[in-house]
């Protein structure tokens, strides 16, 4: 397949296994995605920066979706959780708000107990990992995903490790292109996005680069 100049091969190596954000703490996503809290933690010896990409209507619709189908309960502590959040967030969408009213009508009344909040805490998360970002540095985008670099002196080729124990090979004549082409690859295989200036990344493709590998 090829775009923007860019050629995709998939071949058979080992890799890293799945999203990071999956291996994340429940109450790191709750917080980072309900209550902006901005953390810095370090997953499989990756260093991240949590960003939270969906507005908060999405975020809002999926923690009340994930209860949807619960008992009263875990609906009400769940309801007693997001309605913390709300109170911080700029929330105009008559949709999310009747599916607010839908699923929590009456809840109030109903009492519950520790296991309820973290059974509630942990659906949301589960449905608010779609919703988080990590973003890390080039430095370990060549140390920990990119498995080497080719060159021929006139395109480069990166060899870039997927979750489940294959690669992809980037193959790309502009360098300027690239690190897009990548960050798009480890989004959707780590939800992991590398930010970079376009000189430091073109200076360690080339140190990184080699005939062959």
């Amino acid at each position: 397949m090829i775009k923007n100049n860019v050629q995709v091969q998939t071949t058979q190596h080992g890799g890293l296994a799945g999203w990071l954000v999956d291996k994340l703490d429940t109450d790191v996503v709750f917080r980072a995605a309900l209550h902006k809290v901005r953390a810095k933690p370090v997953v499989d010896c990756i260093p991240c920066e949590l960003d939270v990409v969906c507005p908060d209507n999405v975020i809002v619709y999926l923690a009340v979706r994930a209860l949807v189908n619960t008992p009263r309960e875990v609906k009400s502590a769940g309801y007693t959780l997001l309605d913390l959040a709300l109170q911080s967030m700029r929330l105009r969408d008559a949709a999310v708000e009747r599916l607010i009213e839908e699923t929590f009508a009456g809840v109030e009344r109903y009492q519950y107990e520790t296991h309820h909040v973290d059974e509630a805490r942990e659906l949301m998360a589960r449905e608010l990992r779609r919703c988080i970002v990590c973003r890390t540095d080039v430095y370990t985008l060549f140390e920990r995903f990119v498995k080497c670099v080719k060159t021929n002196g006139r395109s480069y080729i990166f060899v870039i490790r997927r979750s489940g124990g294959s690669a992809v090979h980037l193959a790309s004549d502009n360098l300027a292109s690239a690190l897009g082409s990548i960050n798009n690859l480890l989004m959707a295989e780590y939800r992991v996005v590398v930010d970079a200036d376009a000189e430091t990344f073109e200076k360690l493709a080339k140190i990184y680069a080699k005939v062959s590998c």
